[in-house]
């Protein structure tokens, strides 16, 4: 198969960039970065697949890669290199209020994001986001909302069950180790994937991700990677276990040879 067929998407946190959320800082893989531009060379497409809005990621990667796609918030919006957008659902404004008054608390923090907001929303925990008080204060269409439950895998997990039960007919819950990502329903990593593999004409899709919300973008790719330290439940999704995204890319590329 010709390698400019070929694309490969990669979760962002924990698998291409590693982020101190209490300074700031952010730390590439100079090995994973090498990896990634021959694979473009070679003709390959490199993308990411997050829960992160596309301006962060812009800021992220600025002046250490360039990529050729971009699904951000866990699928609800997709954009090509010249960030001309693909795809794009909204979260509804009301439904978004239930679910901030049903689950928001000092351990649960609802982030949310508009075009240009990317905010926590009466945040009591101390956010390193800016904060506003209420929803009714952004402006804009809603592309996702999350809860970041301080790192409580249970808390997560109880949430994003009961708003997939209560709310699955408008929105998709998944869970990301201690927090939940929230988007209209139809949209995740997985139907992010679906839209690149028909947007290019791509013929061969490979995934990596390290944790839960990752789980579709494994399933819709057709060889997945992830880590060994992965939770087994992802683990059992992947194709391949390995150490590095460099690892991926170097077996991948051999693949498609």
């Amino acid at each position: 198969m010709a390698a400019q067929h070929t694309a490969f998407a990669s979760d962002f946190d924990g698998t291409l960039c590693w982020s101190d959320w209490t300074t700031g800082e952010q730390r590439f893989d100079p090995r994973d970065l090498e990896a990634v531009r021959a694979y473009q060379q070679a003709g390959g497409l490199f993308g990411v697949c997050t829960g992160r809005p596309l301006s962060s990621i812009l800021e992220s990667v600025e002046g250490k890669i360039e990529l050729d796609f971009y699904i951000v918030m866990t699928g609800s919006q997709v954009f090509d290199h010249e960030l001309n957008k693909l795809w794009e659902r909204v979260v509804d404004r009301d439904v978004a209020q239930e679910l901030f008054d049903r689950y928001a608390s000092p351990e649960a923090v609802m982030v949310a994001v508009t075009e240009s907001q990317f905010v926590s929303v009466h945040d009591r925990m101390g956010s390193a986001l800016p904060v506003v008080a209420s929803l009714s204060q952004m402006r804009g269409d809603l592309y996702g909302v999350s809860f970041e439950c301080a790192g409580d895998r249970d808390a997560a997990r109880a949430i994003c069950a009961d708003i997939n039960e209560r709310y699955g007919d408008v929105v998709s819950g998944f869970q990301n180790l201690g927090s939940v990502d929230i988007v209209p329903v139809g949209c995740s990593k997985g139907s992010g994937v679906r839209v690149v593999r028909e947007a290019f004409g791509v013929d061969i899709v490979a995934g990596i991700g390290d944790s839960y919300n990752d789980l579709p973008l494994l399933s819709a790719a057709d060889v997945a990677y992830t880590f060994g330290a992965s939770p087994a439940e992802v683990r059992g999704e992947a194709d391949v276990v390995i150490e590095t995204l460099a690892d991926a890319i170097e077996d991948f590329s051999e693949r498609i040879s």
